[in-house]
This record gives C-alpha cells, sequence and structure tokens, in this order.
C-alpha cells in the first residue's frame, strides 16, 4: 500500500502550518515561525575560528561567547578546513550563528568520531581536554555525559544544539565512526571493515530540545543516525526547518520526536552496510500535529546492491511489549502501565510509547529506484510478529482500527486525543 494525501489535506502541510506549533502535544502554542533565508554575505563574524588564530576550535568561539555575556545573535565564522572536536552549544542569553566561509559547504567541515555504545571513561579520556576550561553551562553537559556507559545515542553527537534560535550556513559536519565498534556475538563485517549489524549509533547533529533551528546549505554525514531531531520533554514539540541540505546515512538516518521541515533536500540513503536502510524513523506523539515534512526534496541511494532501501520507518519508541498483530508467544499478554516493560508472557505499555506513532509527510518530491513503489515504507522491529512489532501505520483511521477493542479495555479512546492528520504518507511525489 502506498498511502497519498488528498488535495485537501495537502493544503494544511505548508511550510508555515507544518513551524506555526509548539509545545505540549494536545495543548501546543500557536507561534508563527517563518524563517528568512539566510544570506552568507550579509553575517559578520564575531568570532573567527581558524587554526592558530583568534580561536582554535568552534567550541572556544561558544566559550568566548558565553564568558563574554553576549545578548542577541552571535556569528561565528569558521573558515576553511576540517575543524576535529566535538561542538557543544548551550541554552543561553543569546543566540548563535555557524557560517562556513568556505566557497562550498564541504570547504569547512566539522569532524569528530564518536557512537553510543563509547563508555563514560573513554568518553572523558578522548574529550576531557576539549572541555577542561569550558564555562559551566558547557562542562555541566560534558560531565553528565562522562558518568554514562554507554553514553548513548543522545550524547553520541558532533554538533550538540541546546541553543533556541540557532544557525548553521554553508559546511559540512561528519562523524567518522565507521560501525567497526567490536560488540563481541556473531556479527559480520564487510569489505571496509564496518559491522553489518549491531548498535552504531553515531550522530553527526543532534538537536537537543532547541526551537526555531534553522539549518541551510548544510551537508550532515555519518552511517546510523545522522541527525537526531529531539524533543524538549516527553509529549512535547519544538522546530527545526532545514533548506538545501545533503543528509547521508544507513539506518534510521532521520530520526527523532519534534517537528521539521525539509525544503530543496537531497536525502541519500547508503548501501552496502546494512541489509536495510531507512531514511527516517519519526517518534511524534499521535497529539502533536506534524512530525518531519519533505517538500522539492530528492530521495537518492549510492546505489550499491545487497541492500533494501525504504523511506523509513515509525519509531516505537521505548516499547517492551505490543499490543500490535498476532503473538507467537503462548500466554501472551499486554496492558496499559506506567512503564513500557515485557517479562515473558506477559508486559505492560505505557502512554507515552504507545502515543509514540511517528509521523512523515512527503510532498512534491523525487524518489529514486532504490526504493520499492509497492513498499516505501517498513514496520517496526522485523516483518514477523515479535514483543516489539508494530505494523506500519499510514494514517489515524488504520490505527484506531485494529487498536479501539484494546483501548476500551483500558479505558483510553485514541478518538479523543488524536488530531486528524496522517502518520505516513506522499503528495505529488515522482518516482525516477
Amino acid at each position: 500500500m502506498r498511502p497519498h494525501l488528498t488535495s485537501e489535506q495537502a493544503v494544511s502541510f505548508s511550510r508555515d502550518n507544518v513551524l506555526r506549533y509548539v509545545g505540549t502535544a494536545g495543548a501546543d502554542q500557536d507561534d508563527p515561525w517563518s524563517p528568512a533565508r539566510l544570506e552568507c554575505a550579509a553575517l559578520v563574524p564575531d568570532y573567527l575560528v581558524d587554526h592558530g588564530r583568534e580561536c582554535a576550535t568552534v567550541q572556544q568561539a561558544v566559550n568566548r561567547a558565553v564568558r563574554d555575556k553576549r545578548r542577541g545573535r552571535v556569528v561565528i565564522g569558521v573558515a576553511a578546513g576540517v575543524h576535529a572536536g566535538l561542538v557543544y552549544v548551550p541554552r543561553a542569553p543569546f543566540t548563535v550563528t555557524i557560517l562556513g566561509l568556505g566557497d562550498t559547504p564541504a570547504d569547512v567541515v566539522l569532524s569528530e568520531t564518536i557512537d553510543a555504545e563509547m563508555n563514560g571513561a573513554d568518553y572523558a579520556q578522548r574529550f576531557g581536554a576539549q572541555f577542561r576550561d569550558a564555562p559551566e553551562s558547557i562542562a555541566a553537559i560534558f560531565r553528565r555525559i562522562s558518568k554514562l556507559s554507554p553514553i548513548s545515542t543522545a550524547n553520541a553527537s558532533v554538533l550538540r544544539v541546546e541553543n533556541d534560535g540557532f544557525q548553521m550556513v554553508n559546511l559540512t559536519v561528519r562523524n567518522t565512526y565507521n560501525c567497526d565498534r567490536d560488540q563481541g556475538g556473531d556479527h559480520v563485517m564487510n569489505n571496509h571493515g564496518q559491522y553489518r549489524s549491531g548498535q552504531h549509533q553515531a550522530v553527526a547533529l543532534l538537536v537537543a530540545g532547541a526551537d526555531r533551528v534553522q539549518v541551510q546549505d548544510v551537508v550532515l554525514r555519518s552511517l546510523q543516525d545522522t541527525l537526531y531531531l529531539q524533543s524538549p520533554r516527553k509529549g512535547a514539540t519544538v522546530r527545526s526547518c532545514f533548506t538545501d541540505c545533503e543528509i547521508e546515512g544507513d539506518v534510521d538516518f532521520i530520526f527523532g520526536q519534534s517537528t521539521a521541515w525539509f525544503e530543496g533536500c537531497t536525502i541519500r540513503s547508503l548501501g552496502g552496510r546494512a541489509l536495510k536502510t531507512w531514511a527516517t524513523a519519526p517518534s511524534t506523539d499521535i497529539r502533536t500535529r506534524y512530525g518531519f515534512v519533505f517538500h522539492d526534496c530528492d530521495f537518492i541511494s549510492d546505489e550499491r546492491d545487497g541492500t533494501r532501501h525504504f523511506l523509513g520507518r515509525q519509531w516505537f519508541e521505548g516499547v517492551r511489549a505490543t499490543p500490535f498483530g498476532t503473538p507467537n508467544v503462548a500466554g501472551y499478554s499486554v496492558s496499559l502501565g506506567e512503564v513500557s516493560d515485557y517479562l515473558e508472557p506477559s508486559g505492560t505499555i505505557s502512554l507515552a510509547t504507545l502515543n509514540s506513532v511517528g509521523k512523515c509527510v512527503i510532498l512534491c518530491s523525487r524518489i529514486g529506484a532504490h526504493i520499492d513503489p509497492h513498499q516505501p515504507w517498513d514496520e517496526w522491529s522485523g516483518n514477523h510478529w515479535n514483543p516489539r512489532h508494530r505494523p506500519v501505520l499510514y494514517a489515524a483511521s488504520d490505527m484506531l482500527e485494529p487498536l479501539n477493542t484494546w483501548l476500551r479495555d483500558q479505558d483510553l479512546h485514541y478518538e479523543d486525543i488524536a488530531p486528524q492528520t496522517p502518520f505516513l504518507a506522499e503528495f505529488g511525489t515522482v518516482d525516477v
């Protein structure tokens, strides 16, 4: 099945509508935001990042802005070259613009190797020098991550943005982790030294609960989990806008809970490592109006054989036991609970997990031949039933039909809380 919006439905998915709402799911704020195109020539750097000059790293420039107690917008200009190191942009009384000073985004590269399975001690040893003299708002982030083992996906990014109003233009952010961490077990490596399976999340850009984030003419590179659009808390959303960007990866490489608009972007699925790739993995709350919306984008691949590619799958975030499908476990049962848990054959599912439906709409875009036109979207946790399984959910009515009997037993009815917007859909897309 390939879901399509009607012309009447598509009207509501304009950029201004998608970026208009913020805050608590089901009780959001009407807060119009229509970001204008960034003109690099009009941006005058307040701090210059260049090897051996004013600031040697981007993090040093951010640190100086904090110490200087800046207000308003602060522009950090980054000279051409490869700039190693992590970058943490905290919440602050000022907003940050990172501007690449090269001729193209490829000329300025923010690069580092970090992955979710790294333990806190290794993280602290490797990156401690970068944050030794950081202001407290930044050092606190580093200390918190250092105490975790493993550090987890939410802390494994090259660039971490907590700064409302953040902008980035004309550069590349690359996580160079090669999916080569040995996690034990029978994992198979390809001829590039990459494991085909296992936990290999390695984020290039993490929007960590920041609102009104604008990214333009930027290249984001990694393999698994390249771009993480994280909500500030469960059951809430913030907004990001991506224009004329290139984003590449293989597994779930555009994912998260918040609202994002993508326009004129190239979405490149990389084959050759994982048996399957998913360009998107939203976990939008069912009561949030919009998840990920792509307009006038190109979905392409690197055309390697041996990999099945999908537009995406809906991240069933936190699931341990599912109410979907036909169980193959004798005596299996699941009920609504405070937390999601499973001890065979019985489990619970929290409302937060149940509400994590994931919304993605693709408008007026071009979809390459790497995507099966008859099965563009994939199920969560495999095509055969397991305790974390969920089928593809195309629209609110599709979720209500199989669930309502179970929900009534839990004294819960989705008709009362779900906005009537599609979960997964396309409009005006062209197969090329």
